[in-house]
């Protein structure tokens, strides 16, 4: 029989991102703008910058020029344009949206994952988030001081007969416990018949 390997997928929080929203935001869907975004990794520390350069034209892109060290040292450098799509509105004017270059989809944010060459979306580059990745122990203990946190915070337990808002948030937050501790519960009880063989 094979043995189960846990393998943990690269995190969106590990990721460069670049969004619509924020790019909305810096004012650079209008005309042709251009800015330098720094991202530091949380895990590493390692900066990476990436010049963008919005066109707004008759054929609206984005222009993305960065460089990519791999493992071994070597340096590579990117220059490339994705595609920026367009919605209407509901009362006038027009939504951006980023155009996948790999399976072509309209997204909001495009990420540069750790080790990857592009930025693509979420799917492409196969991510995950930092909370998917938690062991069952990991899960056990973030819910248990979910619950430490939320008792003090509940100050009436029903509100006409029926319990509130927190109050049903902590009954779900303690089923979860349940669940999760009895696969804990069986693995402590597997570790002390081995001890005490």
């Amino acid at each position: 029989m094979g043995r189960w390997y846990y393998h943990r997928k690269a995190t969106i929080e590990e990721s460069c991102a670049v969004t619509i929203y924020k790019l909305n935001k810096w004012g650079m869907l209008i005309g042709c703008q251009s800015t330098m975004i720094t991202w530091t990794s949380s895990m590493t520390g390692k900066k990476t910058t990436v010049s963008i350069t919005v066109y707004i034209t008759d054929d609206p892109h984005v222009r993305f020029v960065y460089s990519v060290t791999d493992r071994g040292g070597n340096k590579t450098d990117y220059d490339y344009e994705v595609s920026l799509l367009t919605t209407p509105c509901s009362f006038s004017g027009v939504r951006y949206w980023f155009c996948c270059r790999t399976c072509n989809r309209r997204m909001g944010v495009l990420y540069l994952a750790p080790g990857d060459a592009y930025f693509r979306c979420r799917h492409c580059n196969n991510l995950s988030y930092n909370s998917r990745n938690r062991s069952g122990v990991e899960l056990f203990g973030h819910t248990w001081r979910q619950i430490d946190e939320l008792r003090p915070q509940i100050k009436r337990w029903t509100w006409k007969g029926r319990p509130t808002r927190k109050v049903r948030k902590l009954h779900v937050l303690e089923g979860k416990v349940k669940i999760l501790s009895g696969p804990i519960d069986a693995r402590i009880e597997k570790l002390k018949a081995r001890i005490s063989k």
